[in-house]
């Protein structure tokens, strides 16, 4: 699957303008929300780490915030986008912009190095998803947590009902935006995947629960867009719910024989 690398961001564009879309923007701010409540305290003096943060959606939020921000990616026009938004917003000197892949974590960052790291919607698009999963947890600092967003395999987003039937059991799905194959997972494989790489999950949440059934122009509202944001945060935080979501997010921290390890 070594095409998924780049499938995602040879349109750099096209990707940024989904996210302006009301869909694009839901998936963002829900993933946002949920990242909030495990943020590190004093911000100024910590240190995050996004990879394949694309645009900069979560990387901007951060930096607002006082964080100093690492951004990776491996779309040089993607980081181009994301630059020009620091830039615009008198932010840029509290990110540093690297255009690599994320395979060289290990190489460009030192051991325990981040406070935090975000993770969204990369590991469809990589050959080997536990092998970076396995990096982060190396740069992740003792009691630092890092975010995971995946694409979900019961995330059913299609009219062609036999397709996503057979979606149902499929290692890839075709994606909507570029029409190319990207790698689906269960929550239950995210979590044993964190696990083998060290990384111990403390909160699971599902993202777009509901709004891929609906019309879309139930959230071009924005009174509407803000309720329906609003239960999608209630259904997301339930596992009964979040098990249909569109994506899955996962917050996770370095299990305890990692950090003995580290000691």
């Amino acid at each position: 699957m070594r095409a998924l690398e780049t499938a995602q961001f040879h349109d750099a564009d096209k990707y940024s303008s989904y996210l302006s879309t009301p869909a694009g923007r839901l998936r963002i701010e829900l993933a946002w929300e949920n990242l909030r409540r495990f943020l590190p305290a004093d911000a100024v003096r910590r240190r995050v780490l996004d990879v394949g943060g694309g645009a900069g959606s979560i990387c901007l939020r951060l930096a607002k915030m006082e964080f100093q921000v690492v951004l990776l990616d491996s779309a040089e026009e993607m980081l181009g986008i994301a630059k020009k938004e620091a830039e615009a917003s008198g932010i840029a000197t509290r990110i540093s912009f690297h255009h690599a892949d994320a395979n060289r974590l290990q190489e460009l960052f030192e051991a325990a190095s981040f406070d935090l790291v975000v993770c969204h919607n990369l590991l469809e698009y990589v050959a080997d998803p536990a092998a970076i999963a396995a990096k982060i947890a190396h740069v992740l600092r003792k009691d630092a947590v890092a975010s995971f967003v995946t694409r979900n395999r019961a995330g059913i987003k299609s009219g062609d009902w036999a397709l996503a039937k057979e979606n149902l059991s499929g290692e890839s799905v075709l994606d909507s935006l570029y029409g190319k194959p990207v790698r689906v997972f269960e929550p239950r494989d995210i979590i044993e995947m964190l696990a083998r790489s060290g990384l111990e999950p403390i909160a699971l949440y599902g993202i777009r629960v509901f709004s891929d059934h609906r019309d879309p122009k139930d959230l071009a509202d924005e009174v509407a867009y803000q309720q329906i944001l609003q239960l999608e945060l209630l259904l997301g935080a339930k596992p009964e719910f979040a098990g249909i979501a569109r994506y899955t997010q996962v917050i996770a921290r370095l299990a305890n024989g990692s950090q003995e390890k580290r000691s």
